[in-house]
C-alpha cells in the first residue's frame, strides 16, 4: 500500500492530536505515528486528499490546523534511529 509522510505541529496530547489520529482512522488504519509532529499513514488516497481530509477534520472540531505537510514516501525513502517495530512496519508497507 502506497505510504503518507504527515507531518504537523500540532500540541502532543492535545485534542486537536485526537481529532486528527480519529480521522486518521477514517481512511488510513494502518498508520504509525512514529514522533510527535509526524506520523506514517498507509493509504491509496492522495497527499492532497489526505491533508483536506485532516484539515476539515480538525475544522470541525474546532481546532486551528497550523502546519501540516502530506507526502508520498517510496522505496527510495531512507530512515535512521527508528525502533525495531518501526522499522518492520515501514519495511512491510512500504511501496
Amino acid at each position: 500500500m502506497p505510504l503518507a509522510l504527515v507531518i504537523h505541529d500540532l500540541p502532543a496530547g492535545s485534542a486537536a492530536v485526537k481529532a486528527m489520529f480519529d480521522a486518521i482512522y477514517e481512511i488510513a488504519p494502518e498508520h504509525w505515528p512514529m514522533a510527535d509532529g509526524a506520523l506514517l499513514a498507509a493509504t491509496g488516497v492522495s497527499p492532497a486528499y489526505l491533508r483536506d481530509h485532516l484539515l476539515r477534520a480538525l475544522k470541525g472540531g474546532g481546532h486551528q490546523a497550523g502546519m501540516m505537510l502530506v507526502t508520498r514516501l517510496g522505496e527510495q525513502a531512507a530512515w535512521s534511529g527508528l525502533p525495531p517495530a518501526g522499522e518492520a512496519w515501514l519495511r512491510e508497507t512500504i511501496e
